[in-house]
């Protein structure tokens, strides 16, 4: 070839420079990257295909976002306690919109950088069949209950991720299934998300609804009628309650609304005391503590164990129960004992603890029960016949010689005490 064949040649081909050198060697690299991404449309101007340069086109809106079966876009979520739990492959966008608090977790700050095979997020604090009824909730799927436990847990869900719609259902529910035997776990925490119970009002009373948008105060809404319902099944059924193993399980707290409560219908104070004294020991060991008199005595307020009303029991109920408890101290047992058997020329003092035991019957307790061995007194009516005023007679010298024994009771019980 010809020295001028050369010069033309090179004269038809452009220098590269190496600014564009390093521009093509990116692009190669970005190519190389994305090669099994789905690739984005692109916006050409026409009439500019020419001098076109890469760099200067635009994707087209809504789509530079990656697809949602892009690996990078999943996350695995682990829930339920260890050794017991279910994992789920979610799309991160898609829970992201229809929930802030998953909008943080996952696209937020510190949530999990993306990989291949996407990251593991273990969710511990959730009940596996609650997050379950959870993600179909913010799927748009029928949610479906089939235990109060699954229900109950499911409405601690919507409140930790303000899904009042799932709380109403959740709330339904319970309601429809709120019985004496299901009603303490219902019960359990609910005031945390409705309110102590000084706070909530009877059903049918009008309040003021909540904002539009609050979805804490429309949560609390709907608690605060289910724990109205709760409180109603404990009052009218207290007996049935308090025996259960579910009673041990509840804060201090609820433990002092429960037992303060006027309105329960308990035809047998020692019910109550019984139930306390159980779950002084249950919370004894939750504290590494052995159950003995003086730690069950301090596990709760004074004003607890002042609420059971100790002189509506008869002696022997007193005696085989909080009296050989040992809670009670000796000057408390000696004095209850002497209220209970009538001598009434012991006073209470003012100032003293024992001013705030109350003899008084709960609102609703049939009376007759309790009364009837304290205002019977045989002998004082008329006979019209020798053979009822015989058996009158001998049921009156029995009751004196109980009285007697209980008299002397007292004596060895204060010697002993003392």
């Amino acid at each position: 070839m010809s020295q001028l064949q050369k010069m033309q040649g090179d004269s038809l081909q452009c220098p590269r420079t190496e600014l564009e050198r390093a521009r093509d060697k990116d692009k190669i690299r970005e190519g190389l990257r994305y090669r099994n991404h789905p690739r984005p449309r692109l916006i050409i101007p026409k009439n500019h295909c020419k001098d076109f340069d890469m760099s200067q086109v635009a994707l087209i809106p809504g789509e530079e976002k990656m697809s949602g079966s892009h690996p990078f876009d999943m996350v695995m979520l682990e829930v339920g306690i260890p050794g017991d739990t279910w994992r789920y492959r979610i799309e991160r966008q898609r829970l992201a919109q229809r929930s802030e608090w998953f909008r943080a977790m996952l696209l937020g700050p510190l949530s999990p950088a993306p990989t291949d095979p996407p990251p593991t997020v273990k969710l511990q604090h959730i009940e596996k069949r609650a997050f379950d009824h959870l993600l179909r909730y913010l799927h748009d799927e029928p949610v479906n209950f089939q235990s109060v436990t699954t229900a109950r847990a499911t409405l601690d869900a919507a409140h930790q991720y303000l899904c009042p719609e799932l709380a109403r259902l959740s709330v339904k529910f319970l309601e429809a299934n709120l019985d004496s035997s299901t009603v303490l776990e219902v019960y359990q925490g609910l005031g945390l998300y409705a309110g102590n119970l000084e706070t909530v009002k009877p059903p049918g009373t009008p309040t003021a609804p909540p904002a539009p948008g609050d979805d804490v105060g429309e949560i609390a809404e709907a608690c605060s009628g289910l724990l109205s319902a709760c409180i109603s099944i404990i009052d009218s059924d207290p007996a049935t309650v308090l025996c259960q193993e579910c009673f041990e399980d509840l804060s201090s707290k609820e433990v002092a609304d429960l037992a303060c409560r006027d309105s329960l219908r308990l035809a047998h104070e020692g019910t109550l005391f019984a139930a306390l004294e159980r779950w002084a020991a249950s919370e004894c060991r939750r504290r590494g503590l052995d159950p003995t008199a003086f730690n069950k005595r301090a596990s709760l307020p004074e004003e607890v164990w002042y609420s059971v009303r100790y002189p509506l029991m008869n002696d022997r109920e007193f005696i085989e129960g909080p009296m050989a408890s040992g809670i009670l101290t000796s000057e408390e047992s000696a004095f209850l004992v002497g209220r209970i058997l009538g001598h009434t020329e012991e006073k209470i003092p003012v100032n003293g603890p024992l001013s705030r035991i109350s003899s008084v019957p709960r609102a609703g307790t049939n009376l007759s029960g309790i009364t009837k061995w304290k205002t019977s007194k045989p002998g004082k009516k008329e006979r019209e016949e020798n053979k009822r005023n015989r058996r009158k007679e001998c049921a009156s010298q029995g009751q004196k010689a109980c009285a007697r024994i209980g008299d002397c009771l007292v004596r060895v019980l204060a010697c002993v005490f003392d």
